[in-house]
């Protein structure tokens, strides 16, 4: 499946996907870790070269790439060079048990066999309304990787962490330099650093409470179809449009990608959240319309390079524009 689910506990409320156990009872991050099995063992392991028709002659790969797997369900989770160290997940666990304290957590999973982890922790006393029945919360986010790409990190986002899909997403939206935002390598220098830098987290609620008055100056700001029509067309930016006479008019969504209008527009008019009153037809509407559009979950042959799309280029720049051009509907 897309999301790579493997295991995982959820806090009260169940994940997108439906998987995993939900409690409602107060548990520790040591017990999160436990029910989602997210404390197995992970080691290095030789690689091999030759002709595996002839194993007799199989040698090891020395000073190359090396195999990164769980001993207990024997599955390769990555391959890394030879400056490559695991990060135990229990690293991971003390960073949870650390911001127990500032952050409640919310989510443990295990994805994709157990190549990644994640724990997501709301922040406590950190939860503003945009509209009553829409209500934003800000999180902490830490993850592990053993797929020989991922490393070991944590950020602030808005972001609930339930699947491959929302991990990438979070990443990709909110972990940037400078925004409250970590990530150290698999190699024995950075790992000595781990306590240095969780010591130096700031917990002190980053920009939230920019962020909600930022959406809900969006919720005040009324706008009716033809409006929305004009706001993608700021947020798409679509170039001139040539006709074979040489004239030329400015791109126009619904008339030169209506595959893309289609969806925004049902998004719009119908997407989530517009069924709470105060939402629909506003700033914030259309915001939450392109966010839903660039940034939903995959489905059919095109997905890969759809989600993609989204968490790593086009999709998460016409993100940004729409953040942008969302501003400049209310004035700033």
């Amino acid at each position: 499946m897309s999301h790579e689910f493997e295991s995982g506990v959820f806090n009260t409320d169940a994940a997108w996907h439906g998987l995993g156990e939900v409690t409602t009872t107060d548990i520790t991050a040591q017990s999160f870790f436990d029910r989602a099995e997210a404390l197995f063992p992970v080691e290095p392991l030789q690689l091999w070269g030759g002709n595996p028709a002839e194993p007799d002659k199989m040698v090891p790969i020395k000073d190359h790439r090396k195999a990164i797997w769980r001993p207990d369900t024997q599955h390769i989770l990555g391959t890394a060079g030879p400056g490559y160290e695991v990060i135990p997940n229990q690293v991971l666990l003390d960073f949870a048990k650390r911001i127990e304290k500032e952050a409640e957590i919310d989510a443990v999973v295990v994805l994709r066999a157990g190549a990644k982890i994640a724990f997501t922790a709301k922040l406590r006393d950190l939860e503003c309304v945009v509209v009553p029945g829409d209500s934003i919360k800000r999180n902490i986010v830490g993850y592990l990787g053993h797929d020989g790409k991922t490393g070991f990190g944590g950020l602030f986002t808005n972001v609930r962490v339930v699947c491959a899909n929302t991990l990438g997403l979070a990443m990709h939206t909110d972990g940037q330099s400078g925004s409250g935002q970590f990530s150290i390598s698999h190699c024995a220098y950075e790992i000595a650093q781990i306590d240095r830098i969780l010591e130096q987290i700031d917990f002190a609620r980053q920009s939230f409470p920019e962020t909600i008055t930022l959406y809900q100056m969006m919720r005040d700001v009324q706008l009716d179809d033809a409006d929305f029509r004009g706001y993608l067309n700021q947020v798409y930016a679509l170039p001139q449009v040539f006709s074979p006479d040489g004239s030329s008019r400015p791109g126009d969504i619904l008339r030169d990608m209506p595959t893309k209008a289609d969806a925004l527009m049902n998004a719009w008019q119908h997407g989530i959240g517009q069924d709470i009153p105060g939402v629909k037809g506003t700033a914030w509407a259309a915001f939450n319309s392109v966010t839903e559009v660039e940034g939903r979950l995959p489905d059919a042959a095109n997905s890969r390079r759809r989600f993609h799309s989204a968490m790593f280029g086009t999709g998460r720049r016409i993100v940004q524009r729409a953040e942008i051009a969302a501003r400049q509907l209310i004035g700033l």
